[in-house]
């Protein structure tokens, strides 16, 4: 079954062949998942794509892990839905919040999930997600990247901006970006080292980034990301 979520999703990538229906409940036992929407998902794998046996989540693991070569399981998924453009589904889609609490997929191959968290905080995401999959910002860049949330905000369901600390540890120091772009020149870091303004001052994952130089000053440039 994973290995045919997989097979759909990348389908989904090319054709934009995607139309879920939202699940109204976070505990709705219906009939969602995967089958619900798509009933031969083996026949959707791409040309050239490996054979695996079993229609299981777990085979598509074997390949597609956190740090493997394949692109992460949770980003195929993930983006192979929000990317495709009239995408009607959410969270809810696939997922819910079992009678003990647990937050998992349908067609989980975890028999226990560790992750617990309310409706609300689910609902919320599907903006978060849908930037992500298909608008011109910065999360958006990052996803090309098979890059998600938790890559940047330490987890799956953030209530906060990333940290700067995350920034850096892909982007470099600001004394290595400085040294990359004039924008981040020395004169501009002092300010930062001496009133820590982090790097989400000017640049906004989810809408139009700004200079927040330009609050005290009046410089020509834009913040291309």
């Amino acid at each position: 079954m994973g290995l045919v979520l997989l097979t759909l999703i990348l389908l989904a990538t090319v054709t934009g062949s995607f139309v879920f229906d939202p699940v109204s409940s976070a505990t709705e036992e219906g009939q969602k998942g995967c089958k619900s929407c798509h009933s031969k998902l083996l026949e959707t794998l791409p040309q050239g794509h490996p054979h695996v046996e079993a229609e299981e989540v777990k085979s598509c693991l074997a390949c597609h892990t956190a740090k493997g070569e394949a692109a992460p399981w949770k980003w195929i998924v993930h983006f192979g839905h929000y990317s495709v453009e009239g995408f009607s589904g959410d969270c809810w889609s696939c997922h819910l919040i079992d009678q003990t609490g647990d937050f998992k997929a349908y067609d989980s191959h975890l028999e226990k999930a560790a992750l617990r968290v309310n409706k609300e905080d689910v609902g919320r995401m599907a903006f978060y997600y849908n930037s992500w999959g298909t608008s011109r910002y910065l999360d958006h860049k990052h996803a090309l990247k098979k890059l998600d949330c938790n890559d940047c905000h330490g987890g799956p369901f953030p209530k906060e901006g990333a940290p700067t600390e995350r920034c850096v540890s892909c982007h470099g120091s600001y004394d290595q970006l400085g040294q990359k772009s004039s924008m981040h020149s020395s004169g501009l870091y002092a300010h930062f080292s001496d009133k820590e303004v982090g790097c989400n001052a000017c640049h906004k994952a989810h809408r139009e980034s700004a200079l927040v130089c330009n609050k005290c000053h009046t410089f020509d440039q834009r913040v291309p990301y």
